[in-house]
């Protein structure tokens, strides 16, 4: 239960009758529980040293530390509280539940707790407590509030109680050295109360591991070499949050100390082993719950950091010796892997080009692979060695030649991608050469045929004759076998079977116009020919094939799109052969559209030209791509023709084109898109990209059918209205002086009919600058001229009105050249002056105008090249 200030207990109440928080249960072995129980303030307040003879007792609100102001108002706070029903009573730990209500700085914190002399409330700044003891302080530590701030307090009640001391006083207060900076002012939660709790220590750590290795008490213990992972099974009777505290240290030097925290069950510690020199370590453990009580100490347990890669492994083989020839395609080597001088290589990993593998290393840290060769040539293994503790050696590049000990096959007839020659039926010549000397006979099969033997010449070589029965890829397995029956790998020679028809014939060609193909067959008995355009696939024609299979196949061209031919053979049982494909560059006649003045204003007519290079070309047909059902056709005069063209609204537009030949033969088309507006233009002489303060026109023109008047807008502002005239209109303006020497405008326009229908809006953005112009005969802006010791008049003109003087300076890329000048300003607002270059380079004149009341334009800098 909780107990008021006004409630006393005694030893054994306070033993027997307790509020049990916090997660506090009973231990499943001893049957102890921890208790828990809350005393209340029995009086509270605080003192000021800014009002040194006024007591605060038990004030409303919160208790304040430090000072808010700079007056300063130094204030300390204090809280009283009645021990009595602590004597007897076992506990184990006492907080002062102080929890903060008010910060002034996240970084201020420098709060203290102190045992003071007793507080009464008559107590004031000039009588406040004499402090006996600091008992705890809590500084900055990232948390700006901490609302159940507590304070261990434990030897000061328990030194109290000892001593029959009933009432304990407690002061809160700032620092001395911070007590007067308002950054460290905060406000406590009152009245502040003592937690007692009655705990029990946890259970000495068990089940102690190194990276999930049990503990070992000598030796070496687990290997690492990254992180390790020190973990224990912690347990405590009353259920508190429990962490493990662990310790480490070199077993050569005890005094060089680490410390980790871990939770959770177990609880670990990771140990960082790049902070740690290789060799062996020893550590230990105990467990501490949330009050402080600690179990009993385990362990040492050992590891050993070993942080070293080994050394890059060494390669040997015999088959394949490195950087030179051997072994052969299909011929297995062993290639031998070695820890080339490191102790304690585990394991290799390796690839031959392919996916990475892995190899235990045996008790003399070697490893031996076969590998089997597919190919010849250049071929490398690369390979890694990894230690006991994870290390990871660099690579090994073990690079050889595989020799080629595989046949050559070749053909002429059937070459891989396939001949023109060859065909279904169509018998080939292969030729077989030797890999390896003293080769006698070839076995060779084709596809998944039966193997035969052909005997080899004097030189090696052998030659058969082969006739394929079907299309398509084919596969020739041929091995040679020499004078001793050693037989090579085998040999795959692979080849294309083309049975689709040979068309020859022109392949530019005219549309309107005709030509002749001749289609060849690839297979036999063919009896005719099929043959098509691809844009066309159900418009096919027929021809029947001659005694020699061939046939003539004529074309006409009668459509743009008739690019590619497709031929087809079919023999006399109705076989039809792959399709043969013929791509054409077809001449189709593309007109050119173009157009003449203004396309883009709604309602206005538009003037489109077509110009055709057809031959006989006798019209154009076009239309527009949003409405193809509807079509015009203009005669063809000569080669051109024009036609007009109203949009009738607002919107993007595609025109398409072609022509007519006398022969009734379409063109391809041509195509123009652009889009129709009715936003009015604005343009100005004055106000284009950099104006200056200087009154200026603006002219309007619209583009919308029936505008009856302008409505514009300055710089998002409302919208004004100026009448059109004739669809014109001109707008006088001035513009304002920019504050700070430049200053971004922008004009919004748009345009109205008489029923109120408002055109699209046109947004014209310009600058306006206050800075003057400069001008120079002799030395133009940004152009190399002039020269060292040649001098150059420079002319400055107003960008404002009033400009009485200018001031002005040179400089190069160090610096100042000159000092600031002045020079006096005409009638007109004009000034001048005159200028040597004291050496060639890249130079800049700075101006500013000045007007009569002092006030001055905006800078400009005008670039000076000397030769």
């Amino acid at each position: 239960m909780t107990l008021r200030r006004s409630l006393v207990l005694s030893a054994v109440a306070l033993a027997g009758a307790l509020t049990i928080t916090d997660g506090a249960m009973a231990a499943a072995d001893t049957g102890q529980q921890r208790s828990e129980v809350t005393l209340s303030a029995t009086s509270w307040g605080y003192v000021d040293s800014a009002t040194p003879a006024t007591a605060y007792f038990k004030p409303s609100g919160n208790l304040p530390i430090g000072t808010w102001d700079t007056t300063p108002h130094l204030r300390r706070s204090y809280v009283t509280f009645d021990l009595t029903s602590l004597r007897g009573a076992p506990f184990t730990t006492v907080l002062l539940s102080a929890g903060e209500t008010y910060y002034a700085d996240c970084r201020g914190r420098a709060t203290e707790v102190w045992r003071t002399s007793a507080y009464t409330k008559q107590t004031t700044w000039q009588s406040r407590p004499a402090e006996q003891t600091r008992v705890a302080s809590r500084g900055a530590d990232g948390s700006c509030l901490d609302n159940d701030a507590t304070f261990d307090v434990t030897n000061a009640v328990r030194d109290a109680v000892a001593h029959k001391v009933r009432h304990l006083t407690l002061a809160l207060r700032v620092a001395e050295g911070h007590e007067a900076d308002p950054a460290f002012y905060r406000m406590i939660k009152a009245p502040a109360t003592l937690r007692v709790v009655n705990n029990t220590p946890p259970a000495t750590p068990a089940d102690l591991r190194t990276n999930d290795e049990p503990c070992a008490k000598d030796g070496t213990g687990a290997l690492v070499s990254g992180q390790a992972k020190l973990s224990a099974r912690i347990s405590d009777p009353d259920g508190d949050f429990t962490s493990g505290q662990f310790a480490w240290w070199p077993v050569a030097d005890p005094s060089h100390r680490y410390t980790g925290v871990g939770s959770g069950n177990p609880a670990a510690a990771y140990p960082d082993t790049s902070d740690l020199a290789d060799g062996t370590y020893a550590w230990e453990v105990y467990a501490q719950d949330r009050w402080g009580a600690k179990s009993a100490t385990t362990g040492p347990c050992r590891f050993t950091v070993d942080r070293t890669d080994p050394n890059a492994p060494a390669v040997v083989s015999a088959t394949y010796p490195a950087g030179a020839e051997g072994g052969g395609v299909g011929v297995a080597g062993d290639f031998t892997f070695s820890p080339n001088g490191s102790t304690d290589v585990a394991r290799y990993d390796y690839n031959f080009g392919g996916d990475m593998r892995e190899i235990a290393a045996g008790p003399d840290g070697t490893a031996t692979v076969s590998f089997t060769p597919s190919a010849n040539g250049w071929q490398s293994v690369v390979v890694r060695a990894w230690d006991r503790a994870g290390n990871l050696s660099l690579s090994t590049y073990y690079s050889f030649i595989v020799k080629e000990t595989r046949p050559t096959v070749t053909s002429d007839r059937y070459p891989p991608q396939g001949g023109p020659d060859g065909g279904i039926g169509v018998p080939g010549v292969f030729r077989f050469a030797p890999g390896t000397p003293n080769v006698v006979a070839y076995d060779y099969r084709l596809d998944g045929g039966a193997s035969a033997t052909v005997t080899a010449g004097q030189d090696g070589v052998a030659e058969v004759t082969i006739t394929p029965a079907t299309g398509g890829e084919h596969v020739l397995f041929v091995r040679g076998t020499d004078a001793a029956g050693v037989k090579s790998p085998e040999r795959e020679y692979r080849f294309l079977v083309d049975a689709s028809p040979v068309v020859r014939g022109p392949e530019s060609v005219d549309l309107g116009t005709s030509a002749t193909y001749t289609a060849g067959p690839r297979m036999p008995n063919v009896v005719e020919y099929d043959y098509w355009f691809a844009s066309a696939e159900s418009t096919k024609w027929t021809v029947k094939a001659s005694a020699d299979g061939t046939a003539t196949l004529p074309v006409e061209f009668v459509s743009a799109d008739q690019s590619l031919l497709r031929v087809q053979a079919r023999d006399a049982s109705g076989g039809l052969s792959p399709v043969a494909e013929k791509r054409l560059w077809l001449n189709t006649w593309r007109p050119t559209l173009g157009y003449e003045g203004d396309i883009g204003t709604e309602g206005r007519a538009a003037t489109f030209t077509f110009t055709t290079p057809m031959p006989n070309a006798v019209e154009f047909e076009y239309w527009l791509t949003a409405d193809p059902a509807t079509r015009w056709t203009v005669p063809v005069s000569g080669t051109t023709a024009k036609v007009s063209y109203t949009p009738p609204r607002i919107g993007d537009y595609e025109m398409l084109v072609r022509a007519r030949n006398t022969a009734g033969v379409w063109s391809s088309t041509d195509n123009l898109t652009w889009t129709v507006t009715n936003t009015p233009t604005v343009s100005s002489k004055e106000f284009q990209s950099n104006g200056r303060v200087f009154p200026g026109t603006f002219t309007f023109e619209a583009r919308q059918p029936g505008a009856v008047r302008f409505e514009y807008s300055f710089d998002w502002g409302p919208f004004q209205q100026q009448a059109a005239e004739n669809g014109r209109a001109v707008l006088q303006w001035t513009p304002p002086l920019p504050p700070e020497g430049s200053a971004y405008h922008n004009l919004r326009v748009r345009t109205v009919t008489d029923g109120g229908v408002s055109s699209q809006e046109n947004t014209y953005w310009f600058n306006i600058l206050s800075a003057p112009y400069v001008s120079s005969k002799e030395y133009p802006e940004s152009q190399w001229s002039g020269g060292r010791g040649v001098p150059g008049t420079f002319t400055f003109t107003p960008g404002m009105p009033g400009i009485v003087s200018y001031t002005y300076s040179v400089h190069d890329d160090r610096g100042a050249v000159t000092e600031e000048l002045t020079v006096p300003a005409d009638g007109s607002g004009a000034g001048t002056m005159t200028w040597t270059p004291p050496d060639r380079g890249i130079y800049s004149v700075i101006v500013r105008g000045t007007t009569a009341d002092g006030t001055r334009s905006g800078g400009i800098g005008y670039s000076v090249y000397v030769h």
